[in-house]
């Protein structure tokens, strides 16, 4: 009972946990509001307060979505803000276009809509979702999200007519929103217009924007989604499918309203055009920190191909990544994904190698990187987090690697390296680890063999996490007992990747645990393994013997 007489300010710090405890950088999750939903339960002082939280990001409840069901019940609830009259008025106008007055009252029977919280005004992040564009979605789903207005009398034009009242409504009624995201292809130039009007004080709703997404995508929005034009040419003022197309690109658009972004993420350049339109958009930011630039994996296929037939294929990368050094002082973290480094020129590497504050780096899926980005790995002195994810190794150079390491051996925390390691493939970068990796606490490595694991624990003398794969699945509980006198004492979780706790007799286990915890002094608290259907009960037991709990990976 005490909670509920909390003071307002110390429940918003603990409901703001919920929030930040996630990261809105990874697109394809999303952030999770079963807590703070569970808290405007509680009661009304309670609700006060975590409401506003709440429905400050929405959308982002529904980025990676199994069911369409929650997302249009969130539209219901947001459509209840707009001014009953308008709606009733787009009624009223759409009956006497269709001469169906007799049919009037049946539209007028309007549920109570009467709302505690002004939603919109509580949005500080906006996903652009095609769900609100795609015209036999928001058909199949009508009973959801326009229960209150009798949707069953409602013709497919009227339909897309209120959703597009409520796009521009929505937009026009936001204020100070801090993240962005299109999910898609951007061609309309209304809705942008609307985010970037400027008031008398100069300040548009996008003004603050912190955070930017933007998906260029194969898929815009669906063809199906213009509304009939025969009779109503001239009332399509709020049909926003009758596309005003954006004069340029969105990053032109946006290029005189957004300048103090913190993150930009941008899957996909089309054209040199658009290369350089973006270039110029980094260029222009005051305090960039985190810069995610992707491609789709079978663009970088294509890509590939193209260099195998023409030797002057454009890379559009050598544009984008040569603005990059107009942020050297603020930039921190760089993601790349699937992107083709073979073409890089000199001013890339220039731009690259003056990004003095780099803090974590990762590559995922990325080729050819290959020696001339040596300079760029040596200037890499401060990288607290480096994390290669390849599917071969022959996809990054071997000198490149390891000179990042050696870099940044002070100040390395979290290090992954995986790929599909092929018998002794890689085996110079792992015999040339640093003698001493002082800060690292997080190791995950590919197919590693015996001799090359000690030689890298030996040096790793703050670590608690380790994931790897042994090689050599015939001598595993030799090898394993062999491990357990060089684990590091403060090492408090191992994951072993691809192998079955199964694998291992009860008395190699046994040996493992008591040399590793009770002779060596190892801190070991979770041993996970891949065992898909559980774990007998005598291995639980005996790890439970020893303080160590087994998880299934």
């Amino acid at each position: 009972m005490m909670a509920s007489f909390l003071l307002s300010e110390c429940l918003e710090k603990i409901f703001l946990n919920f929030i930040k405890e996630h990261s809105f950088n990874d697109i394809g999750s999303n952030i999770p509001s079963k807590e703070l939903f569970s808290c405007t339960l509680v009661s009304r002082h309670w609700c006060r307060i975590s409401t506003p939280l709440l429905y400050s990001y929405p959308f982002h409840h529904f980025r990676h979505k199994t069911s369409y069901n929650s997302f249009y019940k969130l539209i219901r609830t947001l459509l209840c803000c707009v001014p009953q009259t308008e709606i009733i008025q787009l009624l009223k106008n759409n009956n006497n276009n269709n001469n169906n007055n007799n049919n009037n009252n049946q539209f007028y029977k309007i549920k109570s809509n009467n709302t505690v919280f002004n939603y919109i005004s509580l949005i500080r992040g906006l996903i652009v979702d095609e769900l609100m564009f795609k015209s036999q979605y928001l058909i199949i789903y009508k009973e959801i999200w326009l229960s209150s207005y009798n949707p069953r009398m409602m013709s497919t034009d009227l339909i897309i007519k209120i959703m597009n009242y409520f796009v521009k409504f929505l937009c026009k009624n936001l204020n100070n929103l801090t993240i962005l995201e299109f999910p898609f292809t951007m061609k309309n130039n209304d809705i942008i217009e609307l985010l970037t009007i400027k008031d008398c004080n100069g300040k548009s709703k996008l003004s603050d924007l912190k955070e930017l997404y933007y998906i260029n995508s194969y898929i815009s929005r669906d063809s199906n989604n213009n509304i009939n034009n025969n009779n109503n040419n001239n009332n399509n003022n709020n049909n926003l499918n009758n596309e005003i197309l954006l004069p340029k690109s969105l990053y032109f658009t946006l290029t005189n309203t957004i300048c103090n972004l913190n993150l930009l993420y941008n899957k996909r350049i089309k054209t040199i055009e658009e290369a350089n339109y973006l270039s110029q958009f980094i260029s222009i930011q005051k305090n960039l920190k985190h810069i995610i630039l992707s491609e789709n994996r079978y663009d970088l296929l294509f890509y590939s191909l193209d260099r195998l037939f023409y030797s002057n294929s454009d890379n559009k990368y050598n544009i984008v990544l040569s603005s990059l050094s107009t942020q050297s002082e603020s930039l921190q973290i760089l993601e790349f994904k699937n992107l083709y480094f073979g073409d890089i020129n000199t001013n890339v590497i220039k731009s690259l190698s003056l990004l003095k504050n780099i803090r974590i780096l990762k590559l995922y899926k990325c080729r050819k990187i290959n020696d001339n980005l040596h300079s760029w790995a040596k200037n890499l002195s401060k990288l607290e987090v480096f994390e290669l994810v390849e599917r071969y190794y022959t996809n990054i150079s071997e000198d490149f690697l390891i000179q990042l390491i050696h870099s940044s051996s002070n100040t390395l925390i979290k290090l992954v390296i995986n790929y599909e390691r092929v018998e002794k493939q890689g085996i110079r970068l792992f015999q040339n680890f640093p003698t001493l990796l002082i800060s690292l606490k997080y190791l995950e490595l590919p197919k590693i063999f015996l001799n090359e694991l000690i030689f890298i624990l030996k040096s790793c003398i703050k670590l608690n996490f380790l994931s790897i794969i042994l090689s050599n699945d015939d001598l595993f509980e030799e090898n394993l007992k062999n491990l357990a006198n060089f684990l590091p004492k403060t090492l408090k979780r191992i994951r072993f990747r691809e192998t079955n706790c199964s694998i291992i007799s009860i008395n190699s286990l046994n040996y493992f645990l008591f040399e590793s915890i009770l002779n060596s002094g190892c801190n070991l608290k979770y041993l996970e393994f891949n065992d898909s259907n559980g774990f007998d009960q005598d291995y639980i037991n005996l790890t439970k013997h020893y303080g160590v709990e087994l998880v299934k990976i």
